[in-house]
Order: structure tokens, then sequence, then C-alpha cells
């Protein structure tokens, strides 16, 4: 048993997609997104940072103002370059108070550089302040001792006691970045998602479905209209939406099809028809002069009874072979790539009808075809020219043109499309002796155009009937 992943309907199918797709812009949307706003929030506490380690710095450098106001919440650390701590936050003793601070500066620093460190709550491994954070650093020089005795004070800056000493020391400051707003900023964006995202999904799902819906209803109008059409009701079409979009020409491309399917059927059945007719014309004959013979077998002349039944057969012969050279040519292609010197094939005509042909005049095609559209042309001529069928052949810059001219009564110009129609007589070949099958000229109009050329009859001089073919040179 096959398991199917994926559904069968176009309509599921797409709105599948389009979810699977908005989960995965969403999921990239919302980490970006976080990403940003974290990136952001914990910019505007480092710049704070930055404003609060340049006023503690400040007043350390001005010696006269360092009572400085730092929010309970700030967490910094003034230490010498013996290590000791000068002061620190309640927030460094809130969460570890066995830390034991961050290492001096470096020799050569200079300015405001950053570091990291790690606090951990011994007693309350799970809060939030147990993680990595960013500190920046600075260097304070010349500080009087005043305002560094006593050490190891806690809490926010204070005025120092009073000292006497002249020493003065190198002091390095640290303040910490710390991340409580990015965490908020966080939690209230992943509690947003919570409902935002999945209400997104179902409503992308559902617009998809329904639109999907909306677009494919014009398809399934096709499908159920196509669905009807059979063999005997090939009249009926499919409807045309009234948008200009693809379906809309599918749907015309649809009913051009649909118009040539049944042109093509109805040529069907007037071929069979007409093929019906030209076979039960000689068969019919060929029947009733034998039954005559027969009927009076004692009198019959049955040489001339033969004669006419051999010319029925013969008839039937060539009508047969025109129907299977039809069906064949109908149903093959012309190989191209054979060059033919239509010239020669001209000559070899000669002395039934007067040449004027140049030396060579190459075409590509079939060689047995163009003999054939050739020998068509030659003996329809020649059934209706009264003495003299003429054929020229002529080479043009882009084409050579064939030209068959004969002396007889001419074609009217209404007829001269009718006549290359399948079964078609007019109305002076039509006798049993005389006349064609009809389809001779169907036949050599075929062969023209699988050549890549053309077949029309032509006003002539000498006021018989001309046939020019044209084929690329």
């Amino acid at each position: 048993m096959r398991i199917r992943l994926w559904p069968a309907s176009m309509r599921a199918s797409a709105a599948l997609t389009a979810t699977v797709a908005c989960l995965g812009v969403f999921a990239l949307g919302v980490l970006g997104l976080r990403e940003y706003m974290v990136d952001t929030v914990l910019g505007s506490a480092k710049t704070k940072a930055e404003l609060e380690l340049s006023r503690i710095t400040d007043a350390y450098r001005t010696g006269h103002s360092v009572n400085v106001a730092v929010t309970g919440d700030a967490g910094y650390e003034v230490v010498t370059d013996s290590g000791q701590s000068v002061v620190r936050s309640s927030f460094i003793a809130r969460i570890d108070p066995t830390w034991p601070g961050l290492p001096p500066a470096p020799a050569d620093a200079s300015g405001v550089w950053e570091t990291k460190t790690a606090l951990r709550s011994p007693t309350h491994p799970d809060w939030a302040e147990n993680r990595t954070y960013t500190v920046l650093g600075t260097v304070v020089s010349g500080v009087p001792a005043r305002l560094v005795e006593p050490l190891g004070r806690t809490g926010d800056l204070a005025p120092a006691e009073p000292s006497t000493s002249t020493a003065t020391y190198r002091l390095t400051v640290y303040m910490f970045v710390l991340p409580w707003d990015a965490i908020r900023t966080e939690t209230v964006f992943n509690r947003s998602l919570r409902f935002i995202l999945p209400l997104a999904v179902v409503f992308v799902a559902g617009l998809a479905w329904f639109v999907t819906g909306r677009t494919l209803r014009p398809v399934e109008a096709i499908r159920r209209e196509l669905a009807g059409v059979s063999e005997h009701n090939l009249d009926r079409r499919v409807p045309v939406p009234r948008s200009l979009d693809e379906i809309a020409k599918l749907a015309r491309t649809t009913n051009a099809t649909l118009d040539r399917l049944q042109a093509f059927h109805h040529r069907q059945q007037q071929f069979v028809a007409d093929a019906s007719h030209e076979l039960r014309s000689p068969l019919t004959n060929l029947r009733a002069g034998l039954e005559v013979a027969l009927a009076h077998a004692d009198r019959a002349d049955w040489p001339e009874v033969a004669r006419q039944s051999l010319q029925d057969i013969e008839r039937l012969q060539d009508l047969t072979a025109d129907l299977l050279l039809l069906a064949v040519n109908d149903n093959s292609s012309v190989p191209m790539d054979t060059l033919v010197d239509l010239a020669a094939l001209v000559e070899e005509f000669r002395p039934q009808v007067t040449c004027i042909v140049p030396e060579q005049a190459f075409v590509h095609g079939n060689a047995s075809q163009l003999k054939r559209l050739l020998r068509n042309l030659v003996d329809n001529a020649t059934r209706h020219a009264r003495s003299t069928v003429t054929v020229t052949v002529r080479v043009e810059e882009l084409s050579v043109v064939l030209e068959v001219l004969d002396d007889g009564p001419g074609i009217a110009p209404e007829d001269r499309e009718r006549v290359f129609e399948r079964f078609t007589r007019l109305d002076d070949a039509r006798t049993r002796d005389s006349g064609g099958s009809g389809l001779g000229l169907t036949i050599a109009r075929g062969i023209a155009t699988r050549h890549g050329g053309s077949l029309t009859i032509e006003d002539s001089p000498t006021g018989g009937g001309l046939f020019v073919a044209r084929f690329p040179r």
C-alpha cells in the first residue's frame, strides 16, 4: 500500500504549502526580530552603563564630588591596582557575596574597554542573574587617598571619611551592562507569540484555501464540461472566464482545440461517406455487368464484359491506392535532408509533355513523393488539355517554381480552391472514362505542403489551367 505524504487535492496542497511557508517565514522572522529587539535593548543598556561609568570616573577625577547617584539595580565595582575593592554596588553583593571581583586593568589599558564575567548565586542557581555579563572598564589615575580610604565599602557611592594621607591611587572602574530590560522585552515578546503565531498561521491557511478554491472554480467548470464531450456531441464548449489570466487562456485554447477536433471529425465523416460512395460506384457497375452477362450467358459478349470489368477493377485499384496514400501521408512526415533535382524529375516526362527546365533545380525533400505530385498534375492537365501540356521549372531567389500549363478550358476562379478538396470533380470531369478519383489534386497539395511549399491555380495567358507549385530552395 502506497502512503501519500502530500494531499492529492490541489486546493489542499496549496493551503498546506502556504501554511508550511508561513511557518518557515514566521520562524525566521521571529528569530531575527527577537535577536534585533534584544540587541537593541542591550545596546540601550550599554549606553546607559557608559553614561554611569563616565559620571563615576568624572567624580573621582574632580575629587570634590564623589557622591554619585547610581540606581540600585546598577552593577559596578571600583578596584585598586592591588586588587582591593574600594566599593561594590548592592547588586553584586546580593547575587554573589563571595564573588572575588574582576581582575585589575591591563597595564596598557586606555579609555573604555569591554570584558566578560559570570555571576552565580550559590543559593538560587535558577535565578536569571546566573549568566555571563558584559562589563565596561576604564582607569582613573591620581585619585586622592581621602576618596579611596577606608576600603571595602559596599552600597552606593558616598563621601569617604576624611584622610590626611597624601598618597594617590590608580583605580579601575567596572560597570555591568545589566540585561533586565532585554529579559523583560524577550519575555513579553515570547508570550505574545503564543497567541499571534497560531492565529497568523490559521489565517494564512484559511486565506490560501479560500483563494485557491476561488481560483480553481473555473478549472472545475472546464473539467465538468470536458467530461461531457464525446464523439456524439463535439459541439460542446468550455466556459471562458471574464478574467485575462492563464485559466482564461487555457479555456480559449481548449475551445480552439475542440473546434479543430470537431472540424476534423466532420471531415473524417465526410471522407468516409465520399469514399464509400466512390467505391460503391465501380462495384455496382461491376456487379451489374456480371449479373446481366450471366442472365444472358448465351448471348453475352464475354470479351467486352471482361474488358468493362477490368476497367472497374483498375478504377478500384487506383482509388484504393489513392486512399492508402492519403492515409499514410496524413500520418507521416517527409525527411527533408535529401536534395532532389526537380528539373531531372520533369525531364522524365518527355516526350509526353513539353519541358522548359534549367540545368539544375534542387529542393529538399522526398524524390518519390515529388514525382507523385508531378505525375498527378501532369495526368490532370493531360485529361483536360486539347493538344499541349507544358511543364516549366524556374529558379528564383528564394524558391523553385514548378508550373504545369494546359490548353484546355481552364478552371473558373470560384472553383480554384474547391478542386483541391477530396473527391471533388468538376462537371466536365465526371465521366467514367475520363474522370479521375477526385483525390489526385488533394494528394498533390498535401505533398507540396509537407515540403514547406504551396500549390495554387493562377491565371493562364492562354486561358487553360495553370497549376503553380513553389518550394523553398
